[in-house]
């Protein structure tokens, strides 16, 4: 059977997200940020929390001491949208295909956990966006079309 959908807002899972990372980013010395407001989508409320946990708990993780994280969550035209930015290492350029190519199974080798966040988004049948330069930072960004 298919797990039960419920209306979740992403920006209330965001907050929620940053409220249990601040003391992890407080010792990292990085700056968390939420953006955006009421982002509804119908999904599964523990896969979309998870995909919501991984992208924040890497953006941290993968980050300088003094950077920040900023989480925007809005309704964009038809869609809404979740992104993660940081200021963090970056991801090679060897790994970022690999984000990208859907039916990748080496995706764990980039150390980020990305394949929880993949599979939640394929669940939701939303679009996985990646920018990401190498000591500068990445961003992922999440597009629920249509919701």
């Amino acid at each position: 059977t298919a797990p039960e959908t419920e209306s979740v807002d992403l920006y209330a899972l965001a907050e929620e997200t940053l409220a249990s990372l601040r003391p992890a980013a407080e010792r990292r010395d990085v700056t968390l940020t939420l953006r955006g407001g009421e982002a509804v989508v119908q999904g599964v409320r523990t896969a979309l929390q998870e995909l919501v946990y991984n992208l924040c708990d890497n953006a941290v993780k993968y980050n300088h001491p003094g950077g920040s994280v900023t989480v925007t969550a809005e309704k964009r035209g038809g869609e809404t949208v979740l992104s993660v930015a940081d200021t963090g290492i970056g991801i090679p350029y060897e790994h970022q295909n690999r984000v990208d190519k859907s039916h990748s199974r080496q995706l764990g080798g980039t150390g980020l956990g990305l394949s929880i966040v993949k599979h939640a988004a394929a669940m939701h049948k939303a679009r996985l966006e990646l920018w990401s330069e190498p000591d500068a930072g990445t961003k992922i960004t999440v597009h629920f079309d249509g919701q």
